[in-house]
């Protein structure tokens, strides 16, 4: 059931002018029983941030909030903010260290934005395989969305062009996907912080 399970939550990044959008579906399930449709799986590891998780709920709850809480550790203990690509780094190690150990079963996209370096996504799997992208998406949705990606994408999107591609994912999902995932919540960071943000209504 675990390595099926990693592969049952949707995640969908993407790269922007100035910001990262994550996308993730908000169901809770196991085999064929929905618990809930409103969980979280996009966290903010801090103000610049976010954190995308999908796999074994059990796992990806306790790891993310591990790796959540050593980045601010980190900051006390040293005064400076971790940059997105050592905290993607350290939680590739952590995931990577633990796999001979006891694994964790989650698949993770890590996004934020650096003063000196920008936006910037990374894609990690639960076998600490690390991967930095300008588009990516975790579990069986990617098998509908990496291909839209691939085509609307493009450099210095701005917010609008990246809502409507992320609504055009979930309508083919919609369309396509035998595993009905009603509900997504989508969340940018760019300079002024972390938000929620809307996508546009299918026409």
């Amino acid at each position: 059931m675990g390595i099926f399970a990693n592969f049952m939550d949707t995640l969908i990044g993407l790269v922007g002018n100035g910001f990262v959008m994550i996308a993730s579906d908000t169901s809770n399930a196991r085999s064929v029983l929905r618990f809930k449709s409103d969980a979280d799986k996009v966290m903010e590891l801090d103000s610049h941030k976010l954190m995308g998780f999908g796999g074994e709920p059990g796992d990806y709850l306790q790891f993310c909030e591990y790796i959540q809480k050593n980045i601010a550790l980190n900051g006390f203990r040293t005064g400076y903010k971790m940059s997105t690509h050592a905290a993607a780094r350290f939680t590739r190690h952590e995931l990577a260290t633990a796999l001979r150990q006891g694994p964790y079963m989650t698949n993770l996209l890590i996004g934020g934005v650096d003063a000196d370096s920008g936006p910037a996504l990374y894609w990690i799997d639960y076998l600490g395989n690390m991967q930095q992208m300008n588009i990516a998406a975790h579990g069986y949705g990617s098998y509908f969305t990496l291909s839209i990606l691939d085509r609307y994408w493009v450099p210095n999107l701005n917010e609008t062009q990246a809502t409507e591609i992320i609504a055009k994912c979930l309508a083919e999902m919609k369309t396509r996907f035998l595993i009905g995932t009603p509900n997504f919540s989508v969340k940018i960071v760019d300079k002024d912080g972390v938000r929620k943000v809307a996508l546009p209504v299918p026409a």
